[in-house]
C-alpha cells in the first residue's frame, strides 16, 4: 500500500475521533446542520488532497466545490478558517507564453482565498450597510502596509514578476482582513468564525500528536504523490520528530494552535458540560505541546495570562491559573517525558541551546543592516555582509523575526505600519472591553478579552518566526476579526445614541 494512501486511513481516524468527539460540545454554539456541512466539506477536502494523484485536478475539483459551498454558505469566515489547515500550502506555478514564465501561482489557501473569500468580499462592497474602508486607523495601517509592500515589489526591476508578487499581497492578506472585518457584524457570525479556528486547531493538534508519536510526517507522501515540492526532511528537536501536520513549520503549527486556544477561552463558557471543556483544553494544550516549540509554550501561557489580567478580578484569576500550572507542572514533570519536556525548555534545557543564541545574534548583527537602510529597507537585505556570519549549515540565512523581516525589507516606514496594525487593533479592543463592562454585557467583554489576549500571544510568537506560508494569513485575520468586533462595537454605540436622541 503506498505510504500517503496509509497516512490518509491514520488521518481519516484521527480525524474522525476529534469531529465525533468535538460534536457534542459545537452544536451548543453553531446549528447542527453546519456543523454537518462544515465536516463534510473538510472530508472531501482531505480525500482530494490525498486522491488527487494530479494538483490540477484538486485544483479543479476544489474550485468547483468551494464556488458552491461559498454561494450557500451564510458565515463563510467560519468555513474557511477551518479548511484553510485542511491541506499543506504547496505551491504550482501556472505556466505562461512567450517572455512571461508563469502567469500566477495557485496554491491550497489561495484557492480558498480566491473561491470563498473573493465573491464573499465582492458581496460586501455591494452593500449599502457595510462599513467603508478606512473607517477605523486599523483599516489604514494594514492598506498602508499592503500598498508600501506593493510599490516595494518593484525594486526588483522584473515588471511581470513585480506586478504578480503585488497581487499575490492582496489575495493571500487584504482579502482575510476584509471580509473578516466587514462580515462579522453579530454574535453568530463571531462564533462561527471562532469555532471554524478552534475545529482546525484541535485537528491540527490530534495530527500533530500522532506525528509525534509515530515519528511520521503524514501530508509529505500526499504532496509528492500529487507533483508538489515537499518541505524538506524530518527535523527532530531531542528524540522526538518536529511535526507540520499541514502548516509545514513546528512553530506555525504551535502559532495556530494557540490562536485556536485564544479562540476556545470565549467558545468554554457556551459548553454546558464541565467534563467536554476539559477535554477541550487538554487537546489544544496537547497539541500546543506537541509542537515542540518554545515561542508558541511560551506564547499559549502568554494568552491565558492577559486573559486573566484584562478581568475584572485579575488578582482572583491570576492565583487559581497560578495553582492550576503548579498541578499540571508537577504531574508533567513525574511523567516518563518530563525530563525530555524541561530539556526542551530554553535556557534551563540543554537541547538546541544554540537555536536560542542564533535569534540572539541575529538581532544583533542586522541593526547595522538595517540602519544603512533605514526608511524603506532593502530588497537584497539577505547578501549584506554582516548577515552571512548568520548563514546556517543548509546554506540559508533564516530570519527567524517577523519584526526584524518587515525591518530588513520595508524598512522602518514598514514596521510603523506593520506594528501599528497590531497595536491599534488592541487599543480599539480595550476601549471595547471596558464599554462592554460598564454595560454589563458579559458575552462581548468575554469576547473582546479572548481577542485581546490572542492578539498579544501572536505579536509574541511571530518574533520568534519568519513571516512564511500560513503564519501571515493568520494574523491577517485575526486583526481583521479584532477590527470587526471594534467596528461591531461602535455602530451598536452609535446606535444607542441614536434612540437616545429620538
Amino acid at each position: 500500500m503506498p505510504e500517503h494512501i496509509r497516512a490518509l486511513v491514520v488521518v481519516l481516524v484521527v480525524s474522525s475521533l476529534v469531529w465525533w468527539m468535538a460534536r457534542p460540545a459545537i452544536v451548543q454554539i453553531i446549528p447542527a446542520k453546519t456543523f454537518s456541512r462544515w465536516r463534510t466539506l473538510w472530508y472531501v477536502t482531505t480525500l482530494a488532497w490525498f486522491l488527487g494523484q494530479s494538483f490540477w485536478l484538486y485544483a479543479i475539483f476544489m474550485l468547483v466545490v468551494l464556488l458552491v459551498a461559498g454561494k450557500r454558505e451564510p458565515y463563510v469566515l467560519g468555513l474557511y478558517l477551518l479548511l484553510l489547515m485542511a491541506a499543506p500550502p504547496s505551491e504550482l506555478r501556472i505556466p505562461g507564453f512567450g517572455v512571461i514564465d508563469h502567469l500566477f501561482v495557485l496554491s491550497h489557501p489561495r484557492l480558498l482565498a480566491l473561491a470563498l473569500l473573493l465573491p464573499c468580499a465582492w458581496r460586501l462592497s455591494s452593500r449599502a450597510s457595510t462599513v467603508r474602508l478606512f473607517s477605523s486607523p486599523v483599516d489604514w495601517m494594514v492598506v498602508g502596509y499592503l500598498l508600501l509592500n506593493s510599490a516595494l515589489a518593484f525594486r526588483e526591476g522584473n515588471f511581470t514578476n513585480d506586478t504578480r508578487a503585488a497581487l499575490m499581497l492582496w489575495v493571500d492578506f487584504f482579502l482575510p482582513y476584509y471580509v473578516a472585518s466587514r462580515s462579522l457584524q453579530d454574535r453568530e457570525g463571531f462564533r462561527h468564525a471562532l469555532v471554524g479556528l478552534a475545529l482546525a486547531g484541535a485537528l491540527l493538534a490530534a495530527l500533530a500528536a500522532v506525528e509525534v508519536l509515530r515519528n511520521w510526517k503524514l501530508y509529505e507522501g500526499a504532496t509528492a504523490a500529487l507533483g508538489l515540492h515537499t518541505f524538506g526532511a524530518y527535523k527532530m528537536r531531542g528524540s522526538f520528530i518536529r511535526p507540520s501536520v499541514t502548516v509545514v513549520d513546528s512553530i506555525a503549527l504551535g502559532y495556530c494552535i494557540v490562536v485556536a486556544a485564544g479562540c476556545f477561552l470565549y467558545l468554554q463558557r457556551m459548553v454546558e458540560n464541565r467534563t467536554k471543556r476539559w477535554l477541550g483544553w487538554l487537546g489544544l494544550g496537547v497539541g500546543v505541546l506537541m509542537s515542540l516549540s518554545r515561542g508558541p509554550w511560551v506564547g499559549g501561557l502568554l494568552v491565558i495570562f492577559m486573559f486573566m489580567l484584562t478581568s475584572a478580578r485579575p488578582i482572583k484569576r491570576l492565583f487559581q491559573s497560578g495553582v492550576v500550572a503548579v498541578v499540571l507542572g508537577t504531574g508533567l514533570l513525574v511523567s516518563p517525558i518530563g525530563q525530555d519536556v524541561v530539556n526542551l525548555l530554553p535556557y534551563v534545557g540543554q537541547e538546541e541551546q544554540e537555536n536560542v543564541d542564533y535569534r540572539a545574534d541575529l538581532l544583533t548583527v542586522s541593526i547595522p543592516v538595517v540602519e544603512r537602510n533605514l526608511l524603506f529597507g532593502s530588497s537584497d537585505f539577505i547578501y549584506a555582509p554582516e548577515l552571512q556570519v548568520m548563514k546556517q549549515g543548509e546554506g540559508i540565512i533564516d530570519i527567524v523575526n517577523s519584526y526584524l523581516a518587515v525591518a530588513l525589507y520595508a524598512g522602518m516606514v514598514g514596521l510603523f505600519l506593520f506594528a501599528g496594525m497590531f497595536l491599534f487593533s488592541l487599543l480599539g479592543l480595550r476601549r471595547c472591553i471596558r464599554r462592554a463592562r460598564q454595560a454589563k454585557d458579559d458575552d462581548r467583554e468575554i469576547l473582546g478579552r479572548a481577542l485581546f489576549s490572542s492578539l498579544v500571544g501572536v505579536m509574541f510568537i511571530i518574533f520568534t518566526v519568519s513571516g512564511v506560508y500560513i503564519v501571515p494569513t493568520m494574523y491577517f485575520t485575526l486583526i481583521g476579526i479584532c477590527s470587526g468586533y471594534i467596528l461591531w462595537q461602535q455602530a451598536d454605540d452609535k446606535a444607542k445614541r441614536a434612540g437616545v436622541k429620538a
